[in-house]
């Protein structure tokens, strides 16, 4: 089992979601942290080397994965509105 840290932004950003969201989004990351390898809403984040996305509708959480320290970091929280939003947000990767 993985362990899931959250990083300021990703908190800040969690705490302004709605209860209900909320909830779906804490099952959902409770089922990442079992094997984020099978898992089919999670994609590789492409010129990262750590960097993941899962899919949640149209929400989007951004974490690194370090699959030798079995720890995930979620970095950012946000609404997708296009392709150029993981590019924004790619530094937050490492």
């Amino acid at each position: 089992m993985f362990k899931v840290f959250f990083a300021p932004r990703a908190d800040k950003e969690f705490g302004k979601l709605p209860d209900k969201l909320k909830q779906s989004f804490y099952l959902e990351i409770k089922k990442l942290r079992e094997n984020p390898f099978s898992y089919p809403q999670v994609r590789k984040i492409e010129n990262t080397k750590f960097g993941y996305r899962l899919r949640i509708g149209r929400w989007r959480i951004l974490f690194a994965l370090f699959s030798k320290e079995k720890r995930i970091e979620i970095v950012d929280i946000f609404l997708k509105k296009g392709k150029e939003d993981y590019s924004r947000r790619r530094h937050l990767l490492r």
